[in-house]
C-alpha cells in the first residue's frame, strides 16, 4: 500500500486539532481517525503510535512558531525590516491559529529537554548569531541604542504571544467581547513595531 501525502496531511490536521484541545494524554486514536474520517488501521499505517504521531504534530507547530522567524533572521534586511516581518508575519500566524502558541508552551513545559534536542539545531544557533551581529553593528553606527539582542527578540516575541495567551483574562479586564479583542489585536501589529523603534532611539 503507498501511503497518501494528502491522507498524512489530514492525519496531521486533525491529529493537530485533538491534541491542542484535549493534549497527549487526553487525545485518542480513535477520535484522531474519526476526525479525519478514516479507520483506525488506516492510521496506524501512517503511524504506529500515539507517540509518534504526536512528535509529528509537535514538530509541525514547533516548526510554524521557529522556522518563520528564523527565515527572516538569517536574510540581510536591515533590523528595522527585520522587525516588521517578524511582528507581521507572526502575530498574522497566530491570529490564524490562536491555540498555537499554548500547545507549544504547554507540551515544552512538560519535556522541554526532550523537545528541544529534537528540534533545535546548530542551523537556528548560527542565525541567532547573525541578528545580534546586525544588532551590535547598527547600535555601533548610531542606528540604534545599545541594546542585548537576545533581550531584543524576548521582547518582540512576547508582545506578540502574551496578549494570545492572556486574552480571557484580558477580555475580562477590559469589558471587551471576541470581535473587539479580536480588532485589538489586529491594531496591535503597527503598536508592536512603533513600540519596539520608539525604545531602540538613540
Amino acid at each position: 500500500m503507498a501511503k497518501s501525502i494528502k491522507t498524512e496531511e489530514k492525519i496531521l490536521e486533525s491529529a493537530s486539532e485533538v491534541f491542542r484541545e484535549k493534549g497527549f494524554n487526553g487525545a485518542r486514536m480513535r477520535e484522531i481517525a474519526d476526525t479525519a474520517g478514516i479507520n483506525k488501521g488506516l492510521l496506524h499505517y501512517y503511524f504506529k503510535t500515539k507517540d509518534a504521531l504526536f512528535e509529528a504534530v509537535f514538530k509541525m507547530a514547533f516548526g510554524q512558531v521557529i522556522s518563520r522567524i528564523h527565515s527572516i533572521l538569517e536574510t540581510d534586511a536591515s533590523l528595522d525590516d527585520k522587525i516588521d516581518q517578524i511582528v507581521d508575519t507572526h502575530l498574522g500566524m497566530i491570529l490564524k491559529n490562536p491555540s498555537l502558541p499554548n500547545f507549544v508552551i504547554s507540551e515544552l513545559n512538560k519535556d522541554a529537554d526532550r523537545f528541544i534536542q529534537r528540534n533545535i539545531s546548530q542551523r537556528e544557533k548560527l542565525i541567532f548569531t547573525k541578528f545580534m551581529t546586525l544588532v551590535e553593528r547598527e547600535a555601533e553606527e548610531g542606528k540604534i541604542k545599545k541594546i542585548d539582542a537576545r533581550q531584543l527578540l524576548m521582547n518582540i516575541i512576547s508582545m506578540i504571544i502574551f496578549p494570545v495567551l492572556g486574552r480571557p483574562v484580558m477580555q475580562v479586564i477590559f469589558g471587551t467581547d471576541n470581535e473587539e479583542f479580536g480588532k485589538l489585536l489586529l491594531d496591535r501589529k503597527q503598536h508592536i513595531k512603533q513600540f519596539v523603534k520608539d525604545a531602540l532611539k538613540p
